[in-house]
């Protein structure tokens, strides 16, 4: 038998990203909103090198070990990564230079310092004195003396000034305060024109200002950054306590090895050669030559301006109707299971729920598992006003959620200031799971139980942005099991069998497993038989293995996979029965929804677990299983609505070619329509 064949999961990123880059090269897309999704692609690549390039990097500096580790060679992986970054970047400059283009022709225009009129000048200087310069800190370059580490994610202009007397020149770094002020400063209009100045270019040209006490003739700067090692990594020792050992992990990642060292390609051999040194940048492997300007992910905050035609159309979310006409949400999900779906429905209705829950006196515990947060969470708030309405709130709060942890040390600590009892996730497990669980007193006395299992975080800021499910409910059968695992967050021994609930790492695989070989049985058996998976990411090789047993025998496989896609669809004798898409568009598609055919009886679960080796393994995560038939029909539609496409769907392929699939029918833009379908059910 044919070996089968996988796509290495780095090199299927490297195309999900090129995806995004695909939205800003398409002219369709609003012109300020394709600008921002250079800053998307940006933001996507910085985070690449300071996980995953590191992760390879250090695998690599294991040798022969690494290599086994992976199953396949890390340096081969990190030379094709660099060859796709390269093109990319060359894709990406063209498309930056054109959108720039199209900005002017619409009296835009992203000016340099050389460009200003006397007029702007004086607005930049006056600007500069008062918002920017207190921020500044000048590091000047000395040979003998070794520079303070600079920090991963920020942008710098290194400086170099010309002497009078032509001796060697003055080397010095400034740090591009973009981490407290905004990246672009919007000029005032002149004779009808727009213009729009980056922070770098108002450094430089206040330079002049910044070194004064220097007696030089000329000077030059330009861009760089740092890309460094974001892993965490964290000691084992017992008698430090886990947040105490987190923050000081978190101080290290500031500091770690440079993975990646962006530059303007135009910078002087001279300068370059002393930053190199000084930061300890030796594998050449590691330089990027670039433009001008880096951290495009600024440019994901792109100002307003110019028409409104130049921006997305706003899509304010839809209320739910039957929540809606329902005085008390509580007292709705006692009813009848409720979906959400985000960002065409409201998340408010979270939030309203916990609020209820704070004050309704029937209402006796509280309990939530949170990843990611928002930095001023209405969540949060919710939950501290119920501890001080005298409920029990339990929150489970996972402090490894990466590049989340700061925020939720800090959320951990006000939490347990106000008296809400926290648990920091599982020894060993990161908890990945959205559960709530709301215990109620009936009139009888009896405790009411009410379940949410979500997709997405509990995040209002990410719930305008990301396509999500929540599923509401009081059915016994999952609020319960439910229960039962908040009960093992508390005691990690404490074991159950879960019946409804498909939980990770406990009965995942082996559901899964069992799901796929109903399917494959009905196949042979003549049977119709069918799976839709939409996932943000497709990589575990025994997922995929069965799959592809699946597919030979008969059954019918469509996916919809927004990221990661390991599978090879479409292979003779591997994977004929399988159709792989992928959905790239104004909203980021996260939800994760799984159909079984059945023989008709069709399974639906949906949950917050992407069939990865770490989400089976090594986190919990819950699928949970929807039984009320009006709910398993709309997500049929919303999955049929993706499937018919033929706007943002691109074909996943052997070749990662990322064609568009467009047919001649009418224009279907599938999160469009899924939004329209929600605004009609509202009166």
């Amino acid at each position: 038998m044919a070996k089968m064949k996988f796509i290495n999961r780095e090199i299927s990123w490297l195309s999900f990203n090129e995806r995004v880059l695909q939205e800003a090269n398409d002219p369709s897309v609003p012109l300020i909103e394709r600008i921002r999704f250079l800053g998307i692609f940006s933001n996507n690549r910085d985070e690449f090198f300071r996980v995953r390039v590191a992760t390879l990097e250090r695998l690599n500096d294991l040798g022969k070990s690494g290599k086994s580790h992976l199953g396949y060679d890390p340096e081969d992986v990190l030379s094709q990564i660099q060859e796709i970054v390269l093109n990319q970047e060359r894709t990406f400059g063209k498309i930056y230079r054109y959108l720039r283009k199209e900005l002017e022709k619409h009296e835009i225009y992203i000016i340099a310092e050389d460009k200003l009129n006397t007029e702007q000048g004086e607005f930049v200087k006056s600007y500069f004195e008062r918002e920017v310069r207190g921020t500044l800190v000048p590091i000047m370059i000395s040979k003998k003396q070794d520079l303070p580490k600079l920090k991963d994610n920020a942008i710098y202009l290194a400086v170099k000034l010309n002497t009078k007397d032509k001796k060697q020149p003055i080397y010095s770094i400034i740090e591009i305060p973009s981490l407290v002020l905004p990246r672009f400063l919007v000029l005032p209009n002149s004779e009808g024109k727009k213009y729009v100045m980056l922070l770098d270019d108002i450094l430089r040209y206040n330079l002049e200002q910044i070194y004064h006490i220097f007696e030089f003739t000329s000077f030059e700067a330009y861009t760089f950054k740092i890309t460094r090692d974001a892993e965490l990594d964290i000691d084992d020792d017992l008698s430090t306590s886990w947040i105490e050992k987190l923050a000081s992990s978190l101080k290290e990642r500031k500091t770690g090895a440079p993975v990646r060292f962006v530059y303007d390609e135009a910078m002087p051999e001279d300068l370059l050669k002393i930053l190199l040194n000084k930061l300890g940048v030796k594998n050449m492997d590691h330089l990027s030559p670039g433009a001008r300007y880096h951290n495009f992910k600024d440019f994901m905050d792109f100002p307003n301006v110019g028409a409104k035609n130049l921006r997305n159309k706003k899509l304010p979310p839809s209320k739910h109707a039957f929540l809606e006409s329902s005085k008390s949400i509580l007292d709705a999900i006692l009813k009848k299971d409720i979906l959400l779906s985000y960002p065409y429905q409201s998340f408010s209705y979270i939030i309203d729920l916990l609020r209820e829950a704070a004050i309704d006196p029937k209402v006796t515990r509280i309990q939530i598992n949170l990843y990611r947060v928002a930095k001023r969470s209405k969540i949060i708030n919710a939950l501290i006003n119920a501890v001080r309405n005298g409920k029990e709130v339990n929150v489970v709060l996972e402090l490894t959620a990466r590049f989340d942890e700061e925020n939720n040390i800090k959320w951990s600590r006000k939490l347990q200031d106000e008296g809400v009892r926290i648990i920091h996730g599982v020894p060993g497990l990161k908890v990945h799971s959205k559960l709530i669980l709301i215990d109620k007193k009936s009139k009888n006395g009896k405790v009411q139980q009410i379940a949410h299992i979500g997709t997405g975080n509990f995040h209002e800021g990410t719930a305008n942005l990301y396509g999500d499910y929540s599923l509401l409910t009081s059915d016994s059968k999952i609020a319960s099991e439910v229960g039962k695992l908040f009960e093992f967050f508390e005691v990690n021994y404490k074991r159950t069998l879960y019946r409804h609930l498909v939980v990770s790492p406990f009965n995942v695989r082996r559901r899964l497993n069992l799901l796929i070989n109903n399917e494959i049985r009905n196949a042979k058996n003549g049977k119709k038989a069918k799976i839709i998976l939409k996932l943000n990411n497709l990589v575990d090789e025994l997922l995929i293995k069965k799959l592809y047993e699946a597919s030979n025998a008969g059954v019918k496989i469509k996916l919809i996979i927004r990221g990661i896609c390991s599978l090879v669809p479409d292979v003779k004798g591997q994977s004929e029965n399988i159709e792989a898409y992928s959905i790239v568009d104004r909203f980021l598609e996260h939800a994760r929804v799984m159909v079984f055919h059945n023989s008709g009886d069709s399974v639906y679960l949906l949950g917050s677990a992407d069939w990865m080796t770490r989400n089976l393994d090594k986190r919990v995560e819950v699928l949970v299983p929807v039984y009320d038939k009006s709910i398993q029909e709309e997500i049929q539609l919303m999955l049929d609505m993706q499937m018919k496409d033929n706007v943002k769907r691109r074909l996943i392929d052997k070749k990662l070619s990322n064609k568009y699939v467009h047919d001649d029918g009418p224009e279907f833009r599938s999160q469009i329509e899924q939004y329209k379908y929600f605004k009609s059910l509202v009166k």
